[in-house]
């Protein structure tokens, strides 16, 4: 399979030149957009290989998910088998793809689908900016988050989150949104998939939901104007309809397989405790702190700073070039504000929630570009400069270029209890792991045994731990999992303290433990119970 090793220098230096052509296109208005476009998403995907191919975990968030797309192929009710705490069913279903088609499901699988996810919102975001700038301003702009993403090798950026589906669903509904006009009968399909993408947006990540309500407010504004000429609601009533599908789709989904309560609780209740981090005061604060831990996305924001300031305003000045409608400026307005919201509510200081500015950033600086534009080439001209000396010193200094070697790491690895249990494993088998570390799961290519893949929320007080831990023991009781782990120690997230936090701090699941599993050992720190009457395979 192909790998790289610390430094492919050939590889980098061709994607260098590849870089050196999709900046020229960008600025060449003579290069057909298709042109533009295709060596844009080649450029991308070529640059991502790297960290595609790296089958190890970068975030815990990746094992979380591919972990849940496991139990989902065995089991696929979701809030039934699976509750990705903060995030949303279609994150974790869109990892089941790769394996309805064949594939296993790890790290590089998920990478797969989270970078085709990428590409899709880079190219409805082109089109947007397009609709709204022209072809002109959407290849100058487009190009600068394009360098980002594909050059970038901070870890938030290039691993599955569960912002990158979120961002896709709110590219469409841009786009959407930029081929309205109240002057123009819009089209009944689009304003359907319109509310269908913001609809859906609270089932990947509640996070975006700020801005999918921005960009469904823009839209009625916009169909409000029409209605005043030509008092028409069939516009209106496929927005509210696509808006609608999804929801109604889930409310059903839980009531038919009885998870509604799940779903208030777990979902709903759950997230709302865990987002009461920061307040509206700690809002720049926090920002600033989150945006201070990644040097890429500041260059980022230093390469359009200027028409970012331009943009700003002419907004505040009210200020509308040539003939757009004021709607415009005021929903990138609000999609800013929205995504900084968006970013800080959680309290948390987690990088990949930079991934809700990248497009508000690119149409404010869009907004902005047309008082600048004889200097556009200075914009892409920042990032190239930046990824290129950056690359150049580490090569200069380590020999180093790529941050994900891959040499014998495109396989899944093998921790030493993973290695026992699958002496034993067997089809259909679940395993409950007590603690925090989820890529067991995603070696052993086993099903959860509970909904919560981790159970630090059945560890740590907080007003619902006798919820949480009520459900787990249930989840014990129904799925009867050959193999516990007390993971708790020095190879789990957050929860380290055996003798508070191990398998014996909760009194039920210790008692349930002992009269059902037997210890099979302990491995790098790492206790393995097996169901009474499991036998090893015979070789």
């Amino acid at each position: 399979m192909l790998s790289f090793d610390n430094s492919p220098t050939v590889y980098w230096f061709i994607g260098y030149v590849l870089a050196g052509f999709v900046v020229y296109a960008s600025q060449n208005s003579s290069i057909k957009p298709k042109i533009y476009l295709s060596a844009g998403i080649i450029l991308l995907v070529f640059m991502r290989l790297p960290v595609i191919v790296f089958n190890r975990e970068l975030n815990v968030d990746e094992s979380q998910m591919a972990s849940h797309a496991i139990t989902l192929f065995q089991d696929p009710v979701y809030w039934r088998s699976v509750d990705g705490t903060t995030i949303g069913p279609l994150d974790n279903y869109l990892l089941v793809l790769p394996r309805l088609l064949g594939f296993q499901i790890h790290y590089s699988s998920g990478r797969f689908m989270g970078l085709l996810c990428v590409a899709g919102a880079w190219l409805l975001l082109f089109s947007a900016l397009k609709n709204w700038f022209g072809a002109t301003v959407a290849r100058r702009i487009s190009i600068v988050p394009l360098l980002f993403l594909a050059f970038t090798q901070e870890v938030d950026f290039v691993h599955y989150s569960s912002e990158q589906l979120p961002v896709l669903l709110l590219a469409v509904c841009v786009y959407q949104l930029s081929r309205l006009d109240p002057k123009i009968a819009p089209s009944i399909s689009g304003l359907y998939g319109l509310g269908l993408a913001a609809g859906a947006v609270p089932f990947g990540k509640l996070q975006a939901t700020p801005l999918a309500i921005m960009l469904v407010v823009a839209a009625f504004a916009v169909l409000y104007q029409r209605f005043q000429k030509e008092k028409e609601l069939k516009p209106g009533i496929a927005l509210i309809a696509g808006g609608l599908t999804v929801p109604l789709f889930f409310l059903a989904f839980t009531l038919i397989f009885g998870v509604f309560d799940d779903l208030i609780n777990f979902y709903i209740l759950g997230n709302a405790i865990y987002a009461g981090g920061a307040t509206f005061a700690d809002i720049p604060s926090q920002f600033y702190k989150i945006v201070s831990l990644s040097t890429d996305f500041q260059i980022f924001s230093l390469a359009l700073l200027v028409p970012m300031a331009i943009g700003l305003v002419r907004i505040v000045r009210l200020y509308v070039p040539g003939k757009m409608d004021f709607y415009v400026p005021f929903t990138i307005l609000f999609l800013v504000l929205a995504s900084i919201y968006a970013v800080t509510k959680s309290g948390n200081d987690f990088i990949h929630y930079l991934n809700f500015c990248i497009i508000p950033w690119t149409l404010l600086a869009a907004y902005g570009v047309s008082a600048v534009e004889s200097w556009s080439l200075a914009f892409p001209a920042v990032m190239v400069l930046w990824f290129g000396g950056y690359d150049a010193l580490h090569f200069v200094k380590e020999r180093r270029l790529n941050a994900f070697d891959s040499v014998e790491k495109t396989q899944l690895r093998e921790s030493p209890v993973v290695t026992e249990i699958l002496k034993m494993k067997k089809n259909g088998d679940y395993m409950a792991v007590w603690g925090w570390n989820c890529s067991y799961y995603v070696e052993a290519q086993l099903a959860e045994a509970t909904a919560e893949n981790h159970s630090e929320r059945s560890i740590f007080e907080h007003p619902m731990r006798e919820t949480y831990r009520k459900r787990y023991m249930s989840d014990l009781a129904r799925t009867q999992p050959a193999f516990v782990l007390d993971a708790v120690g020095k190879n789990s997230l957050w929860v380290q303290d055996k003798k508070t936090q191990g398998i014996e701090s909760y009194p039920e699941l210790h008692q349930y433990i002992r009269q059902n599993y037997t210890l099979a050992g302990e491995y790098d720190d790492v206790r393995l119970y097996v169901r009474n009457g499991r036998r090893s395979r015979q070789p």
